[in-house]
């Protein structure tokens, strides 16, 4: 009879610990299934070597056999322990390593007296049974996922365990003959453990595949995302170009005077306008915007005062050009869209100008070394129906510089939230009056580049310079 269980526990312990490495190569988190394999293979030898010593010929030879198995007993204990730590996800305990070490320690005692010494080691084996209990305890508060198959599992190994130790006391005799009740406890625990194990690995495999399924829409989701962004960015381009395209080719010169127009656009769809219409008198009136917003908005208020100077220009001054603009707007229902503009008109070396909500006109004085602030109030364009602009003239002489602008410099800010302010343009202007129209423009721009530092504009930067010659 013992040789038929001896084949039959070993054989199945065998089998369960290969499934459960293979378990393991499979996928590799999961340690249970690693301690648990090594667990089935301490106990394949252990129950083993305890059938064969008791199919031994001798005495001899028995207790040579039993030597080797209780060589081999502390480590199904150490490894089952590992294998409930890992089950459970908690960390190794520092008493695990104390209850290791006793476990090994009291091995060589039973080794050296197989028999007479046995005792010793059942006595340790509380301590595995006092930790098991103490995790166990912990898992099913938790209320951890099926907990309760692998602690049944344990309280009957430990049932059939504690069965054979009262054997061994002599305090009961064998029920039906059975004389080794722990290999069926083993048995108990394999079918436990394995189902256990099992479920767990189903869990995982399902959590691996809902990740990868998510992972896979967050991956086209992220595709189609790129792709909006892409086109996004390819109109936004596309809309900047045909912006950029209303503005006018610059003009260098005029007779005594020198002109420079320039605009640097934020990353979007700007909202800075400039431009200019040269009569047949040789008289020109040049026109700087800002719309009160960016994006597609402000450059559909651009498209729509270009169309309007375009048209009126010619025939319409200053102040009637600002009526018939605000008149359009409002008549087109663009609700809190408008344009701030600043209109000039030059005849020789005398300027007319009104603002519709603009930054002050510089006018650098060549005679004072001085720099001029001319200010005028006025709500932008579209915004009030017949607010009452003023008109302001001008004369200029030989050297001055005359310098119109956007708020996209003056309120541009640093690293530290702090504006460029009037005064830094004025200082600049002031300190660069010698060089030509386009040069003292670039000096600006340059001055606000390094002002923002690794700063983003957040708003287009427009110039539209004049400056009349020094006479020879």
């Amino acid at each position: 009879m013992d040789i038929y269980l001896q084949i039959f526990f070993t054989t199945l312990s065998i089998a369960f610990c290969l499934l459960h490495f293979i378990l393991f190569i499979y996928n590799r988190n999961l340690k249970s299934n690693l301690y648990f394999s090594l667990f089935l293979l301490f106990y394949a030898i252990s129950i083993f070597l305890d059938y064969q010593a008791n199919l031994a010929g001798s005495i001899e030879e028995s207790l040579t056999i039993l030597s080797f198995h209780r060589g081999v007993l502390p480590f199904p204990p150490i490894f089952a322990l590992l294998f409930i730590y890992s089950a459970f996800e908690y960390r190794i305990p520092k008493q695990f390593w104390i209850i290791s070490g006793v476990l090994l320690i009291s091995a060589v005692l039973v080794v050296i007296k197989p028999i007479e010494n046995l005792g010793i080691f059942q006595v340790v084996g509380l301590l595995v049974f006092f930790e098991s209990v103490r995790v166990f305890i912990k898992a099913m508060r938790e209320n951890f996922n099926d907990a309760w198959i692998l602690t049944a599992g344990f309280l009957l190994l430990f049932i059939f365990s504690a069965y054979d130790s009262i054997l061994d006391l002599d305090l009961i005799e064998p029920f039906y003959g059975v004389t080794n009740g722990y290999p069926f406890g083993f048995l108990m625990l394999i079918l436990f453990s394995s189902i256990y194990l099992s479920r767990n690995f189903a869990r995982r495999n399902r959590k691996i595949l809902e990740h990868e399924r998510k992972n896979k829409e967050m991956e086209i989701s992220r595709r189609i995302l790129e792709a909006q962004n892409a086109r996004k960015a390819k109109e936004l381009e596309e809309a900047r170009q045909v912006q950029l395209s209303l503005l006018p080719q610059c003009i260098s010169k005029l007779g005594d005077l020198e002109i420079c127009f320039d605009m640097q656009t934020a990353s979007e769809v700007g909202g800075d306008y400039y431009d200019f219409h040269l009569s047949e008198d040789n008289s020109l009136t040049i026109v700087i915007g800002d719309a009160t917003d960016h994006g597609m908005k402000a450059g559909m208020m651009v498209s729509i005062i270009k169309s309007l100077f375009l048209t009126h220009v010619a025939d319409t001054d200053i102040i009637d050009f600002f009526y018939k603009c605000t008149n359009t707007i409002k008549q087109m229902k663009l609700k809190n869209l408008y344009m701030a503009l600043l209109m000039m008109k030059i005849r020789g070396n005398n300027i007319t100008f009104s603002s519709a909500g603009m930054p002050p006109v510089l006018v650098y004085r060549n005679s004072s070394d001085k720099v001029e602030e001319h200010k005028l109030k006025g709500m932008p364009i579209g915004a009030v129906k017949r607010f009452p602009y003023q008109i302001k003239q001008v004369d200029l002489y030989p050297g001055d510089v005359v310098l119109l602008m956007s708020d996209g410099l003056p309120e541009l800010f640093d690293e530290n939230k702090n504006s460029f302010g009037y005064r830094r343009v004025k200082e600049v202007l002031k300190s660069n009056h010698n060089l030509s129209a386009d040069e003292i423009v670039q000096k600006l721009f340059t001055a606000g580049k390094e002002w923002r530092s690794s700063e983003n504009a957040s708003d287009d930067i427009t110039f539209v310079a004049l400056k009349l010659k020094n006479s020879d």
